[in-house]
Formats: C-alpha cells, structure tokens, sequence
C-alpha cells in the first residue's frame, strides 16, 4: 500500500519545535475553510507572531518541494496561508503545487486567489490562462487574455492568442475589432501587421487580409511574410496569373530570400510559366530559382532554367560562379567545366574564378588541371598573390618542397601588397628541407605583417618542437592558441606540444595541461577521432585514467574503424589494466592493417605486440615482433634491450 510518510513529515519535524499544539488545532489537507478566511482576518495585516509562524512553514514547504513532496508543501502551504493570507506568493506556490500534483481545479483557484492580491503577478495570470485551457475553458481564458493586454498593450503574441481563442469560444466576430486596434496604432511593425494579415486569411477575412498586405509593402517593402501571405491570398481566389508576378516581384525585393524563391518553384507548374520568367529574368534570379526547382526534385525545369543561364552568357564572375556551383553540387564536373572555361574567356582578369575553379579541380582530385588553371590565372593577373598562394599549396600537396619556395617567392616579389600568408608558407617549406633558421625568419616576417596570426605562431612553434626547443616551442603554440581559441587543428598541435614537452621536460604540469586542452578540443568536436585517440593514449602510457583512457579510444574506432593506431592504442590501454588478452585481440587488428602506416608507426605497434606476446608467455613471438620493431626503428635502443639475452 502507499506509504503515508510523505504526508506527515511535516507534523513529525514540528512536533520537535514549541508550535506543536498549534499544528493540532490546523485543518486536514482536504479542508478549505481556514485558507478562505480566518474570521476576516483575510483583509487584515498579519500580526508579528503570525508572520512569523507563515514565515516558518513557508520555508518547510520550500523544503519539501525541492524534495517534489508536494502533498507535505501543500499542508505547509495552507497552514502558513492561515496566518498570512495576505500574501499572493503563498497562494502562487499552493497553485504550483497542485498543478504539480495535476490538479488543475485547485491550481485555478489558487492562482486565482493570488492574482486578486497582487492583479500585477503577470507570470501567474499566464499560468491560469494554460490552466483554463487545459480543463477546456476558452471562454474563461478569454477574460485573463483581456486583462494581460491592458497591461501588456504592445505584447503582439497575447493578441493572436486572444483571436484563437475567439474563435475556439465561438467569437470569430469578435476577431476584426481586436485586430483593427493593434492595426491603428502607428508603432505596430510591420511584422506584426503581416502576421494580423495571416490570421485574418485563416479566418476568411481574405480581402481585408489583402489590403493589410498592399499596405505593409507599400512601406515595408523587405517584409518577406506580407510577399508570401499576399500571393497566397491570391492564389487562394484563383488569381494565379497575378500571384506568379507576385513572387517575381518578391524576387526581386528579397533576391537572397531562399523562401521567396522556394514558394515561386512551387507555383510554377505549366511550361508557359517558366517560359516567361526565362524571357524576362536575369541569370541571377534564374539561377535562384533554377537552385529552388533542383531543392524540390524537379530536375527538369530546373536544367531548363541553367541551360538559358548558359544560353545568355552570364554578366558578370559571380553569375558564371553561381552557375557553375550548381552544376557542382549536382556532381556534373563536364557540365561545370564547360561553364567555366566559357566564364574565363567571357572575363580573363577574374582572379575570383581562377581562384574557385583551381580549388574545386583539386577537390575532385585533378591536381594537374588545378596547377594549370593557376598557372594560366598568375599569366593573366601576375600582381595576384592569392593565385601564387593556391598554385604553391597544390605543389606542397605533391611535396614539391622548393617549388612552391620558389612560388611564393614570386608571389611576394610581384604582388600589390605584401601577403604574410606567402612568408608563413614559405616558412614551411624550408621548414619541411630543415631549414631551420631560414624557416624561422620567414614567420618573423609575417608577424611583422600580421602580430595576430596564429598560423605564423603555430608553425614557429612546431619548427622550435622540431629542434627541441620545447619551453620556446609551448609559449609560441599557447599565443596561437590565445588567438585562435575555438580552432580545432591549433588546439590539437597545443594539445600535443604540451603533451611532448611533459615527455621531453619531465614536468607534470604540461601533462596536466595537454589534458585540459584535449578536454577543451572535444567539447568544440565530440566526435574527433585523433583527439579522442591522443588522450586515450596519454593516459595509457602514463597509466593514469585508464577505464576512461579505453572509453576513449573505443569511441574513436567507432568513428574510424579500420585505423591500426586506434586498435594499437586500445591494445595498449588494455595491456597496461592488465588484460592481456584482450590486449592480444586489439593488437592483432592493428597489425592486420598496418600497411598504411610509416615506418616509425609500424615500429610502436610491433614493440606493443611484443610486449603483450611477452606478458602472455610467447616468448619467440614477442622476440619475432621486437625484431621487426627494431628493423623498422634501428635507433630504438629500449626495444634493443628488450631482445639482448
């Protein structure tokens, strides 16, 4: 049976106090008396005594609902609304109670009863209005509406609420009236104005909905909800011809309104439709609409639309670039393709399109055409030094090391404006031929020009890593990551510097901070895999958090299955909690897919499997891994060790 200790907790806490034989004197829960009147103690002000004791069980009734007791809190409630009932805020909180406990009857009236007290406790009317229409009492909640607007007149949303619930009372009459008073007003938006004109269209009121509309966009011609509702209004009394001129003219009001664009998509529905817009419109507004047609799965009015694009000849670079993206994004790299080589003829001295088509050539893995386009593009346009920039990234994608030097070197001779970008890349490349000092003085450079660039800071910062420079090597990557603080790849390159320089320093307190940082980077990714993956690993090897260390390095193969390095790590992880077989099991899958890896990758991996194989007691197999750990690694002297008699 239910327990009833709930219930009289609070005659067991009062007992202990000096009010107990005022407790036996108050009225069981289910009473109602005491909390209407005292004698007419209700209009009086409570004496000092009373409020005392109302203040005592206010605070029981506090308590008991932070615990969600609410049958006590209501016994709390009412006792302290016996000797203060003056005070709306025990009466709010008794009306809270009971909505908790799903009585709405009684939560009204409690509300109510507050509310009469203090007629300004806004909050509080709300909630009697979703009480009212809970128990299905529009009409009632009609009236708590009417009194919120007089005190909230310019509170657009109370009214639409109050014309719902005309109409679930069986008012609709009363609907115009309401609205012609919010209409009047001369500080009523023109939002709002457009949304009254959508409720009215809803009602039936479809003209005087119409003349609300002319009347917004004849001032407000950027209201993107009176252009819809009007030519909805007249597509609903079959004036189709004039809602199709309806959207075009929205169109052009709102050319970047994807809605605008989308409804007009929906409304063309006969090839004569089309045939007109494709007359009289220009590329840009074809192309949104020809994008709109493609969203909504009709493909064929929509190649209509970019093939007379193409027929046309596109004015100007971002119309060629709009329509090329189209054909992109269906994956017809022929098609973009053609369109491009026609917008190089049509304007040669756009750096903007050698600059897009040579990246989105890279994108679909044509590198060598890539190289040409910004070749062709540095020709044409020889001060442009982002075209220098993209042609040198393309050959640091081949590791073509000196040429792209040498590429940027002639960005920065022959450019407009000197490009920090082109000294941190140069940087790299000589950083990448260990060039250390040369490499060093180009980030210098560039942080002559840019002091803020994190990029020059980071590079700097992996150069010093590289030289062993590691207190120097931390305090650049903390600056990049002071000014880039919410980008991942410089957060991850801090992350692991910290974690090196504790290595390398012996300071725990890099340790600590590599941790952090990790921590930081998957709160901006939760699902980076090579982060999950290095402080999975950290943990392991240092053979701290090691049940978290394998949740984490789970979770990274679940995002990238097939990784060697993953299966390596957990493999570890597990090898250092001492479950050896499991251990077996990981690092066997990251054997079977190590062909990928470099040398010195496959060199950990080996070294773990012949630990583990060692710790299960197969000794030539631990020996077969070692050695083969030490071909690939001839420098590992622990691994050496490991295999000396």
């Amino acid at each position: 049976m239910p327990s009833t200790r709930a219930a009289w907790a609070p005659l067991r806490a009062l007992c202990r106090g000096r009010i107990w034989l005022l407790w036996l004197a108050l009225p069981a829960l289910t009473g109602c008396a005491s909390v209407l009147g005292m004698h007419g103690r209700e209009t009086a002000r409570p004496s000092a005594a009373d409020a005392r004791l109302a203040r005592r069980y206010f605070i029981d009734a506090k308590v008991r609902q932070a615990q969600s007791d609410w049958p006590a809190a209501i016994v709390a409630l009412r006792s302290a609304a016996d000797f203060d009932p003056r005070s709306s805020v025990i009466y709010a909180e008794l009306a809270r109670c009971y909505r908790e406990m799903g009585d709405p009857t009684q939560a009204l009236r409690f509300a109510r009863r507050a509310v009469d007290l203090d007629p300004g406790r806004t909050d509080l009317r709300r909630s009697m209005i979703q009480l009212l229409e809970h128990v299905e009492s529009p009409a009632s909640a009609v009236g708590e509406v009417e009194q919120l607007i007089q005190r909230e007149p310019s509170n657009w949303r109370l009214y639409r609420h109050l014309a719902y619930l005309y109409l679930q009372s069986g008012h609709p009459e009363r609907i115009t009236p309401l609205f012609n008073r919010v209409l009047d007003r001369r500080d009523t938006p023109p939002e709002v104005r457009a949304d009254i004109a959508s409720v009215l269209a809803r009602v039936g009121k479809q003209h005087q909905a119409e003349r609300v509309y002319r009347q917004v966009l004849a001032t407000s011609p950027q209201t993107e909800d009176a252009w819809l509702g009007l030519a909805e209004v007249l597509q609903a009394r079959g004036q189709r011809e004039e809602a199709l001129a309806t959207y075009r003219r929205a169109g052009h009001e709102l050319p970047e309104s994807p809605m605008v664009f989308f409804y007009l998509a929906r409304a063309v529905t006969t090839a004569e439709d089309l045939d007109r817009i494709v007359v009289d419109e220009d590329p840009r507004f074809l192309y949104r609409l020809g994008v709109a047609l493609a969203s909504a799965g009709r493909q064929e009015p929509a190649g209509r639309v970019f093939r007379a694009i193409v027929d046309r000849q596109p004015g100007t670079a971002e119309e060629w670039l709009d329509l090329a993206r189209y054909y992109l994004s269906q994956e017809d790299l022929s098609q973009a393709s053609e369109v491009m080589a026609r917008a190089l003829s049509a304007a040669p001295d756009s750096a903007q399109l050698y600059l897009f088509w040579g990246a989105a050539l890279e994108q679909a893995d044509r590198l060598d055409e890539a190289i040409e386009v910004y070749r062709r593009g540095t020709e044409r346009l020889p001060t442009e030094s982002r075209l220098y920039l993209y042609w040198g990234l393309a050959l640091e994608e081949r590791q073509q090391w000196q040429e792209a030097a040498d590429l940027y070197r002639q960005g920065l001779e022959r450019g407009r404006e000197p490009d920090s970008d082109l000294h941190v890349r140069w940087g790299i490349c000589l950083a990448r031929q260990e060039q250390w000092d040369d490499a060093t003085s180009h980030f210098s450079r560039a942080l002559e020009m840019s002091p803020r660039s994190p990029e020059a800071h980071l590079q700097w910062g992996l150069v010093l890593e590289r030289q062993g420079r590691w207190q120097e090597a931390v305090g650049r990557l903390v600056t990049a990551g002071e000014l880039a603080p919410s980008d991942t790849r410089v957060l991850f390159y801090l992350g692991a510097g910290f974690e090196q320089a504790s290595r390398q320093l012996g300071q725990s307190e890099y340790f600590d901070r590599a941790v952090a940082t990790f921590r930081r980077l998957l709160e901006l990714n939760p699902d980076d895999a090579y982060t999950l993956n290095y402080l999975g690993y950290m943990f392991a090897e240092k053979g701290t958090d090691l049940e978290e260390a394998v949740s984490l390095l789970k979770r990274a193969i679940e995002i990238e299955p097939g990784n060697s390095a993953f299966y390596d790590s957990l493999g570890w992880a597990y090898f250092r909690l001492g479950e050896f077989q499991r251990a077996e099991e990981y690092l066997a899958q990251a054997l079977a897919a190590i062909d990928e890896d470099d040398a010195q990758e496959q060199a950990v991996i080996f070294d773990h499997a012949g630990d583990v194989a060692h710790a299960l007691g197969k000794g030539d197999e631990a020996r077969r891994h070692w050695a083969r750990a030490l071909e690939l690694g001839p420098t590992s002297e622990s691994v050496r060790r490991k295999l000396t008699p």
